[in-house]
This record gives C-alpha cells, structure tokens and sequence, in this order.
C-alpha cells in the first residue's frame, strides 16, 4: 500500500529530516510539502493526500486549527502530529489525529506510526467492503464473516 504523504512544518529543516526519514520507510511517498496551516490546507485540497504529518504550534494556523478546518472539507487525510510539545496530545486526539510523535522523532518511532496507518487504512476498507465473498481453496464460498463470540 502506498502512502501517499505530505509533510508540514514551518520549519524547513524539520521538514528535511522527516523527509529523509520517510524515504527510509518503504511505501511512503511524499508529494509534497507545506511551511504554514494555509498552505497545508491548499496542499490537502490540490494533492488529496492519504497522510499528513503536521506540526502544531505555527504562525498564524496552528495545526489543531487545521484539523479543525478540514473536518468541514471533502478530504480528509489521515493526521499523524509532529511537534515538540508534549502537552496537546489530548487535543489532538480529540480533533481526530492518529499518532502523537515528539520532536526529535526517532526513525522506529516514525516507521511504528507508519505502520500504525496502514493497519487504520485496511480496516477501514474491510469496513468499507464485507458485502465481498471470499473462496476457498476448493471453490466453496465463505458467506458469513467470522466472529469472536465470548460465551454470553
């Protein structure tokens, strides 16, 4: 699966190391990058990203108000939060993004949250699609989902 990414931060040199950190982690594309929460939400609008890594604390459009903002929009990337602040996490959960990753960002930090993603993604296309049946090796068709039934 191929993960179709921007990076934003309004600074360039974190933008550097988390672009040559991703380009260590196989499946990751990056199609672009932004230095501001306005340029982030022109990217997202043109690029349709399936990821953004996004800082929070920027000039004039923190990245939680982004968030905010693209609630309201037709795409809505999966946001995975880049910062050195520790103290917005629940914040940013709450707004809806999927990982919190602190400054300066560890390369099995970073492939952990990646990873992360991808395993989201699946799921919501299994959700998307169980109307599809699955065949056996012998042709039989499958046409039940399996469960965990816990007793009760």
């Amino acid at each position: 699966m191929l993960l179709r990414t921007l990076v934003v931060d309004d600074e360039q040199v974190v933008r550097r190391v988390l672009r040559e950190e991703l380009e260590l982690i196989a499946g990751v594309e990056i199609i672009g990058e932004a230095e501001s929460g306005g340029a982030a939400l022109d990217e997202i609008a043109r690029l349709h990203p399936d990821l953004v890594l996004l800082d929070l604390q920027m000039p004039s459009m923190s990245g939680l108000d982004v968030v905010g903002r693209l609630k309201c929009g037709e795409h809505m990337p999966i946001i995975l939060i880049v910062t050195a602040y520790d103290q917005y996490a629940l914040r940013a959960f709450d707004a809806g993004a999927i990982d919190y990753l602190l400054e300066p960002v560890r390369q099995e930090r970073l492939a952990e949250a990646i990873e992360r993603v991808r395993r989201l993604i699946a799921a919501i296309e299994r959700m998307a699609h169980p109307q599809k049946v699955t065949r056996l090796s012998g042709g039989q068709r499958i046409r039940s989902l399996p469960c965990q039934n816990d007793g009760s």
